[in-house]
This record gives structure tokens, C-alpha cells and sequence, in this order.
């Protein structure tokens, strides 16, 4: 902006470098060469003076055009500089607002406030039902876990019933032969030694049908068990074959919605729908500032454009010098120091200039038909001069 210009800037100018001052201007240093040559360099020296002096001359008098500015601001009536000042001091706290939501780190990328824009009304019921279908997840995994538990238990029992028919068998056999063998060896001894063993083969008998009975129930009793265990381990699968089916479609359906959302979970979700809720918040309070601010902008610009002021655009980047007496106070001390050192090139041009012209009418006899020519530059120098002094 324009008033950055008029900071305090402890610069050392080039020129010092290359001249020796003395009774105040500069002295040019002088090669040894023809009048004629002295004027032509002479004249181009001049040239290239003048075209700075203009310059710090314009800007001098822009800097001028805001000093009458500040002093215009300072004696407007009361009841306008109540008004200004008012609009002032909303200008900048509402700047500050701007700039602190500017400065504010998006939580969520552009593309996800977009999505969440378009499905505004939709995301509770779909953060809902992620949410709901993650918890399904959770008890159905449980349920297989349990199911594959259950099936497990039932093989082993089924194994276990297995294992003792088995042995049950052995034992049956077992009794068999000892049936058998005591049989022939009661007949052995009827035969040979002529003695009854009908009262042992009774005993005898009746001992091994009792075995054989608890052998005969006990297998069949395993083989029930059995039986049970299969009937049960082809529910626990039909069940977990029918849950597995569900819980595909399920699992299917979060891992689209976060891949469609780009979140990990339903917490995620939330997180960012919370995100983009407090992102709506900030936008429309940065569009209301944004309004609050044109508004106080025009109502700023209305009272000082009655007062025909140099540039009052510019004020409105500098709301806080017309609020506070401090700032202003110090920009118009930048001002007019900025001008006096303006005011110094132009007098160091000056005094470059006359001494140019000096060398020039010293040596004009020497141009020959420039001399004409010459004699109307010096003429517009000489009114530039005279135009400078008339300004003191």
C-alpha cells in the first residue's frame, strides 16, 4: 500500500558514494575534455536529473495530498468522526475475524465438505446405521466364535462316545471268551473228575449276562450321545452357515460406507460430520463478516468521499490510525518525514541541476546550430526551477 512506503528507512544513498559534497550540493567529479563534449554530457546528465526530480516532485506531492488528508479527518464535525470512528472500529475487528478464519486449519479436505454438504440431511441415519451395523458385526462374531466353540465341544464329546464304544466292544468280546472258556472248563471237569458244576455255571452265567447288560446299555447310551452330538454340531453349522451369509452382506455394506465416506469407522464418520458442522458455523459467521464489513466500508467511504479527500480507499486498510490517535499520530510523523527527505533530493537535484547549467551556458558557444536547441532545454529547466522556488 501506498503509506508502506512512508516507513523510516535508514538507507544510504548511492550518490554519497560517487560525489564530494561542498557549500552544500555536490560537487561532480570533472574529466579532462572539449567544451563541446562537456556540454553534451552535460545535457544528458541534466536530462536524467530532471527525470528524478520529477519523480520525488510527484510523489512529494501525493505525499502532501495525504497529509491534507489526515488533517481533513482530524477536523471533520463531531457528530461524522463519531460515525467514521464507529465504522473504523468495525472494519478492523471484523479484519481481525477475517484473518483468524483464514488462518483457522481446515480439519476436513474440500472434497469431504463437499460430500457432507450434499448428504447434510442424510448423515444422521447413515452415521445410525454404520453405527448399528458395526455393533451387529461385533455380536455376530461373538455368535461365530461361540458357534465354532460349541461345535468343537460337540466333536470332542462325539470323539470321547467313539473312543468308549470301543473299548465297550473289547469288553464285550472279553466277556465272550471268558463266557466260553469257563463254560469248556466246567465241562472238563464233569467229564474228568465227575463233579456238578451246574451251581457254578449259574454264578457264572449270571455274572457275565449282568456285564453284558451294563456293556449292551452303556453302548447304546453312547451311541445316543453320539447321535445328539452330530444332530447338534449340523444345527450349530446350518446356524453358522446362515449368520455367515448376513454378516458377508454386513461387512460389505460398513466397508463400502467408509471407503464411500473415506473414514475407518463410524467414530471417524462422526468425527467428521462434527468437523463439518463446526466448519459450516465458521463459514456462514466469515459470511456475515464478510457483509458486516462492506457494509461498514461503504458507510466509511460515504463520509469521507463528502469531504473530497486525495484517496479514501486507502483509509480502509488503515481503519485503526482513525480509531486510534496513537497510530495516526505516527503515520503523519511518517509522512512528513518521508516528505522532508523528498524535499531533500529535490533540493540536491536542484542544486545538480544549476551546476549543470553552469558548465552548459559556460560552453554553449561551442555547439554551433545546437546552440539553439540548447538554449530552449535551459529555458524549461530554468521555468522547472523557477516553479520549485515559487512552491517554497
Amino acid at each position: 500500500m501506498f503509506f508502506d512506503r512512508f516507513k523510516k528507512k535508514k538507507t544510504k544513498d548511492v550518490s554519497q558514494d560517487i560525489i564530494e559534497r561542498e557549500n552544500g550540493y555536490e560537487k561532480l567529479h570533472e574529466p579532462v575534455i572539449s567544451g563541446r563534449q562537456k556540454v553534451i554530457e552535460s545535457c544528458e546528465q541534466i536530462i536524467d536529473v530532471t527525470r528524478e526530480f520529477e519523480d520525488a516532485r510527484k510523489e512529494y506531492a501525493l505525499v502532501t495530498e495525504y497529509l491534507k488528508d489526515i488533517e481533513t479527518i482530524g477536523s471533520l464535525p463531531k457528530d461524522e468522526s463519531k460515525a467514521l470512528k464507529e465504522a473504523a472500529k468495525n472494519i478492523f475487528t471484523l479484519n481481525q475475524a477475517r484473518n483468524d478464519y483464514m488462518k483457522t486449519e481446515n480439519k476436513i479436505s474440500d472434497s469431504q465438505f463437499a460430500q457432507m454438504q450434499e448428504l447434510e440431511d442424510d448423515l444422521p441415519g447413515i452415521i445410525r446405521r454404520l453405527k448399528d451395523n458395526e455393533e451387529y458385526l461385533d455380536t455376530v462374531n461373538r455368535d461365530l466364535r461361540n458357534l465354532g466353540a460349541e461345535k468343537a465341544e460337540l466333536e470332542i464329546e462325539k470323539e470321547e462316545c467313539q473312543s468308549e464304544q470301543k473299548h465297550l466292544k473289547v469288553i464285550a468280546i472279553l466277556l465272550i471268551v471268558l463266557f466260553a472258556a469257563i463254560i469248556v472248563l466246567c465241562a472238563l471237569m464233569r467229564v474228568l473228575m465227575e463233579k456238578d458244576t451246574s451251581l457254578i455255571m449259574m454264578a457264572v452265567s449270571f455274572v457275565i449276562v449282568l456285564l453284558g447288560t451294563y456293556v449292551f446299555l452303556r453302548y447304546q447310551k453312547c451311541q445316543k450321545e453320539i447321535e445328539r452330538c452330530m444332530l447338534n454340531k449340523n444345527h450349530a453349522i446350518l446356524l453358522e452357515n446362515r449368520v455367515k451369509i448376513k454378516y458377508v452382506n454386513i461387512k460389505n455394506a460398513v466397508d463400502y460406507s467408509c471407503q464411500k465416506y473415506h473414514v475407518k469407522n463410524s467414530r471417524d464418520l462422526t468425527y467428521v460430520y462434527e468437523q463439518y458442522q463446526a466448519a459450516v458455523i465458521e463459514r456462514e459467521k466469515f459470511q456475515r463478516t464478510s457483509e458486516d464489513l462492506e457494509y461498514n466500508s461503504e458507510k466509511m467511504l460515504s463520509i469521507l468521499k463528502k469531504h473530497n479527500l486525495y484517496d479514501a480507499k486507502v483509509w480502509l486498510n488503515y481503519a485503526n490510525a482513525i480509531v486510534n490517535e496513537k497510530d495516526i499520530v505516527e503515520l503523519k510523523h511518517n509522512l512528513i518525514v518521508r516528505r522532508q527527505k523528498l524535499r531533500n533530493r529535490m533540493e540536491y537535484n536542484i542544486g545538480v541541476i544549476t551546476q549543470l547549467r553552469a558548465t552548459i551556458l559556460l560552453h554553449r558557444s561551442e555547439l554551433g546550430d545546437k546552440a539553439g536547441e540548447v538554449s530552449r532545454l535551459l529555458n524549461k529547466i530554468a521555468q522547472l526551477t523557477l516553479e520549485f522556488e515559487d512552491e517554497d
